[in-house]
């Protein structure tokens, strides 16, 4: 009889508390958290382990991996480099060594022992190569450096779902598109969609035609804002190179498509030009219009809101990742998500501030069931009376706002590709889209990014999100 993940943690529990000395069950208890993706749990554990068996690779790997999803990337990197000597696969203690650099902030050091990897003989196919080419173009990219682009999009053959529609070729890098008609395939999350399809005008300029999938939730929105492109809903490909559903092909094949490129291969369109072509600026500039619908009944709902509040800004407010509130999904997003989410009672510093109050309404741009799961602030903060209920709400909403203040979330990146002032609030491990160091993103306008200055210290985010709002 096979044992459900609970049962065998219970199980190696069990079996270490009758042989505490035992390196085994720890092992055992390691491995069964991962499968009750509870991976962040195992950091005592792992150190346990290691005090019996300092030489145990399995305990070194499980260590560094619960001090990352706990948001201690300095602590993993220092775990790599204290165990370097242990008998590992050079590509894979390297390029694990080198993501935690990058999230520490050693950036210089990760680009240098990324790159030595992704040059390194090994096939391009190598999984710990392909896994040091997306952490080398993370690196890359935080520090506004647009090479990084061609070492994302090899996340195609790893840790990114995309389709194939092999009736086409795959785009080649060729700049002169005029007379073709181009597939783009979505993949990735809600933000990188919104800030990728971005690039869209860019191709047009080139010469193409263009048809783009997108998932369902944000179908009105993207429909809405690419004038001009055809845009289809369709599922998000989980796998690499995944086939269509026989629902979608009929709109594809009446396309009529004469290449395919992934969304990954968006940003790439610019990034292979002809030094010295200057980049574009902004790398990806706003966008994004809601639905008319929605829009006119935003519209109608601000009118209102203003007059009940004369002579203050409206400003949208998002401070809670509901993906830390899924106990089935992996750890790694959910303790991401945990680490980005902005607590309440840091919140309502600002909700609860009568300074602010005097002269700022709140409106929150959380759905209804995510706010229930995270918490509702109090103070001076009131909801989108229409209601949120897609993303096309949320579009309509962020357009009749004066400013939004956001976590970094699929939010973040649709209200700075509506082009409306955002300040966006990340932790030092922040993605590569907010830029390494400043308060301004390298890739796109219209972002005012405040940084944490330690993991999990809210306190001077939320000062300077205040100033920010104070001097609007």
């Amino acid at each position: 009889m096979t044992l459900d993940p609970e049962q065998r943690l219970l199980q190696a529990f069990v079996a270490h508390t009758r042989s505490p000395s035992d390196p085994a069950p720890l092992i055992q208890i390691c491995e069964a958290l991962v499968g009750v993706k509870r991976d962040e749990q195992m950091l005592p554990w792992a150190e346990k382990g290691l005090v019996l068996d300092p030489h145990s690779r399995s305990f070194v790997h499980a260590r560094a991996r619960a001090l990352r999803l706990l948001g201690r990337h300095a602590q993993a990197a220092q775990t790599w480099l204290d165990f370097a000597t242990l008998d590992w696969s050079p590509l894979f203690h390297e390029t694990r060594l080198g993501r935690d650099l990058y999230l520490s902030g050693d950036t210089a050091h990760a680009i240098a022992l990324l790159e030595r990897v992704v040059d390194s003989p090994a096939a391009n196919d190598d999984p710990d190569k392909l896994r040091a080419r997306r952490w080398l173009a993370e690196a890359l990219l935080s520090t506004g450096d647009a090479r990084g682009f061609m070492h994302w999009v090899w996340r195609n053959l790893s840790d990114s779902g995309n389709y194939r529609y092999s009736a086409v070729p795959m785009w080649d890098g060729q700049r002169d598109l005029r007379g073709e008609r181009v597939l783009v395939t979505h993949q990735m999350g809600y933000g990188d969609q919104f800030m990728l399809f971005g690039s869209i005008a860019q191709w047009r300029a080139a010469g193409a035609e263009v048809l783009v999938t997108c998932d369902a939730p944000i179908h009105s929105v993207i429909e809405a804002s690419l004038a001009g492109c055809r845009v289809i809903a369709a599922r998000r490909p989980l796998a690499p190179r995944s086939p269509f559903d026989v629902e979608t092909l009929p709109a594809i094949e009446a396309f009529a498509p004469t290449m395919q490129a992934t969304l990954l291969h968006l940003p790439m369109l610019a990034a292979c030009g002809q030094r010295p072509d200057p980049s574009p600026d902004p790398y990806f500039a706003a966008y994004i219009r809601a639905p008319k619908l929605a829009h006119d009944q935003a519209a109608n709902w601000a009118h209102a809101l203003r007059a009940q509040h004369p002579g203050k800004a409206l400003v949208g407010v998002f401070w809670d990742c509901a993906q830390r509130h899924a106990r089935d999904m992996r750890s790694k997003e959910r303790s991401w998500a945990g680490l980005r989410s902005l607590p309440l009672d840091a919140l309502e510093r600002l909700t609860t501030n009568p300074t602010i109050a005097s002269r700022v309404h709140f409106i929150s741009l959380h759905h209804p069931v995510a706010e229930t799961m995270g918490g509702s602030p109090r103070g001076n903060i009131a909801h989108y009376a229409p209601g949120i209920t897609t993303f096309g709400d949320t579009a309509a909403c962020i357009e009749q706002l004066d400013a939004v203040i956001s976590v970094d979330s699929g939010v973040a990146n649709l209200a700075v590709m509506s082009g409306k002032p955002t300040a966006v609030l990340v932790n030092p491990a922040g993605e590569w889209r907010w830029g390494a160091n400043g308060t301004h993103s390298p890739w796109m306008h219209d972002a005012h990014v405040l940084r944490q200055t330690a993991m999990g210290d809210w306190d001077g985010v939320v000062s300077r999100a205040a100033e920010w709002l104070m001097q609007r």
